[in-house]
């Protein structure tokens, strides 16, 4: 009889928050205790003994029931059961993953524990496991970072094409980029709109003879859908009073639409073909968030569905039967991190590209359409928001919208190969390449301005307007300072009392944020990686803290310490910390999950969590007095502390919190959400009212726009 177990040095394994102690079969995840049966143990056992592979179902009749048939409806009822017994309050997501027509693999990397003996060679890596039973993957083909054998590939990637092969890919190749230095380059625009109003989310048909987009005509209060084609200009219009229309993306033979129907708060997806012939049919039901798919050969939708492990900002990336509604999981995007969002899925290959993005910047992947075989292609440090297949030259297109440059990745060469850079001046607020040298786009139809409103509510007061991107206001000895977008770099503008805005003798950098101390005269700001503190009257640097991950918020706290939170960039978790402006020394804050965190008063922090919480910790004690969950948010949470009173904005609404009451938010204003959103908020102890950095939506255009030859 073949046997399931694991090498006597093997101390535990953790998947996700459970340990699993081999000896004694039992789970525990610090709370709670769980005795495994005799099967689920042999099942997650072998499942992490072959933790590389995909576990068929015949495997697990060959070597976890050993006999020679078993039901399926058992392997069902033992698989559910396992996942039952792998759910608790501290682990909420999935660990046990399905693959569709295939079989089974875990969703999270297990990590070894080992005894501490001598018979341990400490000088090289272990194996995960041992396994006495002659499995099909041996001891010497797994690895701790889980690497895919290139076997494993061959079956999977059979049909790809000859020029590129994801067996041979990895890590380690996938960053080897060639040095590419960018080009500057021309750009011819062709309008191909007609109507007047505001364009959005164009979704280029894989055969590039069609365009889907969302356009709100003047005078018009929701979005219609409407599919373009390319040659003709001819167009079909699907829209409905009430209900918001929004492309998802394209079935794989380019003859019909996914696209999200939005009705207050209902939202549903649907599909339709490309000649509106009345041939429209009800998928599912969605959340409010965006997302992106497409349709792919086996008459599946995969897609970015938004909520993964319960948080509105992350989302994983599913696989959806259009007939029977099942779906299931195919990436596991980290719980730190805003998730995966589908590109584009390439029908010659099988295979699916998507963008990781996370605190760092992004990361490009490739991966087949079970979600195996993940190959990293590419980091950078930007938002890659849509991306295009060139099969001619079998290369990936994206426009890198904050440095304007058009890169095409060779995934033969597995690098960059070319880098199209455009003229500042020239601002698309989403497009989709056609090719290496033309793409479609509407014309930024934003306008980011600042303006007050006072703790009571009331109206807003334009603060600071003007033609270009203005945000992130404060206090600034008897005036306000704030941050205006100049290409990819921020200034230092004050603004004056006569209306007019000078630079300070700043130079432009990546400021994320800036704040001010009355009490030491002082400028605070806020990089991705450091923070500085500056004289405020002689502009000279004072101090520098800088860190190992990325700086999420900062805030000046009271009694010459600033308060700021950073996500690691090993563990990719958050953490708090709490300055010394006195003694230049950082102690961490037992602050759960913090996004970020400010002074209440003398009593309390205030924080926001990953997991959308506001929290108040003791001062003193560093104990959680209170908390309240935030609903979905209708853009992005912000929260301000100010005169000990908390705030809070989901992008639609402004809130005041008080954590004693029943309802412990009372709304204080509520935005025009058709042309409006709430990005950020803050609080002026000078003027007592909240600074509000608000984007505004206005009328743009549909264009083609061609790269030419710099004059």
């Amino acid at each position: 009889m073949n046997e399931v177990s694991f090498s006597r040095t093997v101390k535990s394994i953790t998947l996700g928050s459970w340990k699993l102690d081999p000896k004694r079969q039992v789970l525990t995840d610090g709370d709670i205790e769980k005795e495994l049966e005799p099967l689920l143990f042999r099942i997650i056992s072998y499942l992490i003994l072959n933790s590389d592979t995909i576990i068929t179902r015949q495997n697990l009749v060959d070597d976890v029931w050993c006999q020679k048939y078993v039901d399926d409806n058992a392997i069902n009822r033992a698989i559910s059961e396992l996942r039952k017994t792998l759910k608790s309050e501290n682990q909420k997501g999935i660990i046990v993953k399905t693959h569709y027509r295939k079989g089974y693999s875990l969703a999270i990397e297990p990590f070894v524990e080992y005894h501490k003996t001598e018979s341990v060679d400490q000088s090289k890596p272990s194996p995960a496991v041992t396994t006495e039973l002659n499995t099909k993957v041996t001891p010497a083909e797994r690895s701790v970072k889980r690497k895919k054998a290139p076997w494993i590939f061959a079956a999977v990637i059979s049909t790809l094409a000859a020029s590129i092969s994801l067996a041979f890919i990895n890590q380690d190749t996938a960053l080897s980029d060639a040095s590419v230095s960018p080009i500057e380059k021309q750009v011819q625009e062709t309008v191909l709109s007609w109507v007047n109003g505001r364009y959005t989310r164009p979704n280029i048909s894989p055969n590039k003879n069609f365009v889907a987009f969302s356009i709100i005509q003047k005078n018009s209060q929701n979005y219609s859908l409407v599919v373009k084609t390319l040659q003709t200009g001819h167009e079909k219009r699907l829209a409905e009073e009430g209900t918001n229309y929004f492309p998802i993306g394209w079935s794989a033979d380019s003859n019909k639409v996914f696209y999200r129907a939005i009705n207050n708060e209902q939202c549903e997806v649907w599909l339709i073909n490309t000649s509106f012939d009345g041939t429209n049919k009800y998928l599912f039901d969605c959340s409010l968030q965006g997302f992106t798919g497409a349709g792919v050969s086996d008459g599946r939708l995969i897609y970015s569905k938004s909520g993964y492990r319960d948080r509105d900002e992350l989302a994983a990336l599913a696989s959806r039967d259009i007939e029977t509604g099942q779906e299931f999981q195919i990436t596991s995007p980290n719980l730190n991190s805003y998730g995966d969002r589908f590109l584009t899925y390439i029908p010659d290959m099988e295979v699916i590209i998507f963008e990781r993005h996370h605190y760092q910047g992004s990361e490009l992947y490739m991966t087949d359409l079970d979600g195996g075989n993940q190959v990293k292609l590419h980091d950078t440090n930007n938002r890659i928001w849509t991306l295009s297949y060139e099969k001619k030259i079998n290369s990936l297109i994206w426009l890198d919208n904050v440095e304007n440059i058009l890169f095409t990745y060779s995934l033969d060469k597995k690098a960059i190969t070319s880098a199209a850079k455009l003229p500042n001046n020239v601002k698309y607020a989403s497009n989709q390449p056609l090719s290496h040298d033309a793409l479609l786009a509407v014309t930024y139809p934003f306008l980011q301005d600042i303006y007050t409103l006072s703790p009571e509510g009331g109206e807003l007061q334009p603060l600071v307007k003007s033609e270009y991107d203005d945000v992130q206001a404060t206090d600034f000895e008897d005036s306000v300072i704030f941050l205006r977008q100049e290409g990819g770099l921020r200034s230092i503008y004050r603004a004056l009392p006569d209306g007019q805005h000078e630079p300070l003798a700043l130079e432009a950098s990546t400021y994320e944020s800036i704040h001010y101390s009355a009490q030491r005269q002082e400028l605070l700001l806020h990089y991705n990686d450091r923070l500085e503190t500056y004289d405020s009257k002689t502009l000279t640097l004072t101090g520098s803290i800088k860190v190992d991950g990325t700086i999420v918020s900062a805030e000046y706290l009271e009694e010459n310490s600033i308060g700021y939170t950073v996500v690691d960039a090993r563990t990719l978790r958050g953490k708090a910390f709490m300055h010394s402006l006195d003694s230049d020394k950082s102690i961490p804050l037992p602050i759960e999950r913090p996004l970020w965190f400010g002074q209440l008063d003398s009593e309390f922090y205030a924080s926001l969590s990953s997991h959308d919480e506001v929290s108040l910790y003791n001062i003193n004690t560093g104990e959680k007095t209170d908390r309240i969950e935030l609903s979905k948010a209708k853009y992005k949470h912000s929260i301000a502390a100010g005169n000990g009173s908390l705030y809070h904005s989901d992008g639609e609404t402004v809130f005041k919190i008080n954590f004693s009451h029943t309802e412990p938010r009372q709304e204080l204003y509520k935005i025009d959400s058709s042309s409006y959103v709430i990005d950020r908020i803050s609080f002026s102890q000078q003027t007592n009212a909240l600074y509000l950095d608000i984007i505004e939506v206005v009328e743009n255009q549909l264009v083609k726009a061609e790269i030419t030859q710099s004059e």
